[in-house]
């Protein structure tokens, strides 16, 4: 869980910071490309697909599963995104308390 986030800790949008659902993000933007092609594969394998059919297939399922991807992509780079404007705009106040604490301690 983070330091950062000090109200409603409970819930689970605080439980990782915007580092940490970019990386989620990514993740299943990865699982879901992977996941297309393993489908697009089977189609073309099945022996009931023939002709028109298993390319209208094919392209409803790679269009279906990339476009998830895509979706999953745009959300992780417009966390990254967030997160770099968070960091120039208002820095964590947890770092600012560890330096405080360590001049101190000198």
């Amino acid at each position: 869980m983070s330091k950062c986030c000090k109200c409603a800790k409970w819930l689970p949008h605080n439980w990782l910071c915007l580092k940490g659902l970019t990386v989620v993000f990514l993740v299943l933007f990865y699982i879901a490309f992977v996941y297309g092609i393993y489908q697009a594969v089977l189609v073309v394998m099945h022996p009931a697909f023939t002709g028109r059919m298993m390319w209208v297939t094919l392209a409803f399922y790679l269009l279906s599963d990339w476009a998830a991807a895509l979706g999953f992509l745009t959300i992780a780079k417009v966390l990254k995104a967030l997160r770099k404007i968070k960091q120039a705009v208002a820095p964590c106040c947890c770092e600012g308390h560890t330096e405080e604490k360590t001049e101190e301690a000198k």
